[in-house]
């Protein structure tokens, strides 16, 4: 098949384990997160572990296998289900479980940058490539899920903290068909772009590869 001849096979095969991975870690924060601040509904869903499969959903990690073939990954989890009544603050809580979900991506992105920084320092230059590409995995999930759209991460954070005539604003489903009409359109780029650079550069000057 012609459109075959142009795929990096080992840049699939390298970014497919890192999407999954990173996406599994994400929502695993999340429902961590929730059992923490007293609900108890991840627990019996079985969803506070580590194991990736617990956190996949089927058809979002068909999306990641095929288009990191086509493209780049784009696919999402199984998504972290709470009941808000269960918290002791909802507002507060609900936010904070939000927010855990980035902060783990950005926390994965340091790992991988601290791996790429031991890699480096030993000649290892395929596993710096490898590394590499997760930082950049990381800071793409992390900066895409802070956006304040429905149905990110970020809207239910914006939801917090806006003022209150903003918060029906931020929490109005519509805001899905914005989001993928930016994603669609390309225009996605122009918001992200520059604030994945300055995440991978500052994650490189904090691991020391300034």
């Amino acid at each position: 098949m012609p459109f075959l001849q142009n795929i990096d096979i080992g840049r699939v095969l390298i970014t497919i384990p890192i999407i999954l991975l990173s996406v599994a870690i994400h929502e695993f924060a999340h429902c961590w997160m929730t059992y923490r601040l007293g609900d108890d509904t991840p627990r019996q869903q079985g969803r506070v572990t580590l194991n990736p499969l617990a956190h996949l959903d089927p058809l979002g990690t068909v999306m990641i296998v095929m288009t990191s073939i086509t493209g780049f990954g784009i696919g999402w989890g199984k998504a972290a289900v709470f009941n808000p009544y269960n918290f002791r603050n909802p507002a507060r809580d609900r936010m904070i479980t939000a927010i855990a979900g980035p902060i783990s991506n950005l926390l994965q992105m340091l790992v991988w940058g601290g791996l790429c920084a031991l890699f480096l320092a030993f000649g290892f230059y395929g596993g710096v490539k490898v590394c590499a590409i997760g930082v950049i995995i990381n800071a793409v999930l992390a900066i895409f899920n802070l956006l304040p759209v429905y149905p990110l991460d970020g809207h239910h954070i914006a939801s917090y903290l806006l003022p209150q005539p903003f918060k029906s604003i931020v929490e109005h489903p519509m805001g899905m068909l914005v989001l993928l009409f930016l994603l669609f359109t390309g225009k996605l780029e122009i918001v992200l772009l520059p604030l994945l650079n300055i995440g991978y550069l500052a994650t490189m000057y904090l691991v020391g590869l300034n």
